[in-house]
């Protein structure tokens, strides 16, 4: 077996796991009649809400292109943000949006450094934005969260989130030469991205747009799972999804599943089940939100397949 297929497969069987642990003490059949009894018109609101999303991360990848020197149209920058959903939540593959974007800009002519940069960048100030909105959020759930313990594992979940962004713009803003770490490669590995990241503190309105777009991202998630929300009949506020549904999210960004199975319906059970919201409302909240990345990401899927190259081409920002 192939290394590849070797990670597949530990993915793969990651995500059973995690399915299991979250759907074996809820009750199915109730998970099943709420999802069967989808409002279309709030899920056609989702589908819109998502659609702005990836306008949004369009923006994104444009503004922080062009901070690194290359340029891309706006309809290039959106099937870059179309393609990646089907490479993050539909392809049965270790390969993730990210790297496709990598992979795709190095193809088209973008020096591999700079793809690493862009990409690497992107992940870090989505990170840096996720944080302000747990940390504004993070009140909210103070009112919502009974149990002290719970209370302690999410503020303990967003100070490690928050430390780690606060080291790394420390790392990006005034650089750190410790002989002792630098021999460490993943020390040097943080101190490089870091590096790219810091392009993106420097004032600029390429720089605002970018922290703007990752920001709006978040709270448009927000959005689309209020919507959704709705749309099942679920009654959970959106203050409760705008308090707990993004430390959820964060955990579910470690790509240990596929798709992000699995360790988004866990931490959705849990993060929800602190506010009082029933297993089977957060897992059915989770299991629409998962269906409607893969409807995405499907359209994403098919623009691939009839796309070439040059639909992705990027010019240097002198040309």
């Amino acid at each position: 077996m192939g290394r590849g297929a070797a990670k597949l497969a530990i993915k793969c069987a990651i995500t059973a796991l995690l399915l299991w642990v979250a759907f074996r003490t809820v009750d199915v059949r109730t998970v099943s009649t709420l999802l069967l009894g989808l409002d279309w018109w709030w899920a056609g609101a989702a589908l819109l809400l998502t659609g702005v999303l990836i306008i949004s991360d369009a923006i994104l990848l444009g503004a922080v292109m062009r901070i690194f020197g290359r340029k891309v149209p706006m309809s290039t920058a959106f099937l870059y943000s179309l393609v990646g959903w089907f490479f993050s939540n539909v392809a049965p593959s270790t390969i993730g949006g990210d790297i496709f974007r990598g992979v795709q800009l190095s193809r088209v002519g973008t020096p591999v450094g700079a793809a690493v940069r862009v990409i690497v960048s992107i992940r870090l100030l989505s990170l840096a934005t996720l944080v302000i909105v747990m940390l504004a959020g993070f009140p909210v759930a103070m009112g919502l969260v009974e149990e002290r313990r719970d209370i302690l594992l999410l503020a303990a979940t967003v100070g490690a989130a928050s430390a780690a962004t606060i080291a790394i713009l420390l790392l990006a803003r005034f650089g750190l030469r410790t002989p002792a770490l630098e021999r460490w490669r993943f020390f040097e590995k943080l101190k490089s991205a870091a590096a790219g990241f810091g392009a993106l503190l420097e004032p600029s309105s390429n720089a605002a747009g970018a922290w703007l777009a990752a920001l709006t991202q978040h709270l448009l998630r927000v959005g689309v799972l209020a919507s959704l929300a709705i749309a099942l009949g679920l009654g959970v506020p959106v203050a409760t999804l705008f308090a707990l549904t993004p430390a959820a999210l964060l955990v579910a960004m470690v790509p240990m599943s596929i798709g992000g199975w699995g360790v988004r319906e866990v931490t959705f059970v849990y993060f929800l089940g602190t506010a009082g919201v029933s297993a089977e409302a957060a897992l059915t909240l989770s299991v629409a939100f998962g269906l409607l990345r893969i409807f995405v990401g499907a359209i994403g899927g098919a623009a691939w397949a009839f796309l070439n190259d040059d639909h992705f081409r990027v010019d240097a920002a002198s040309a």
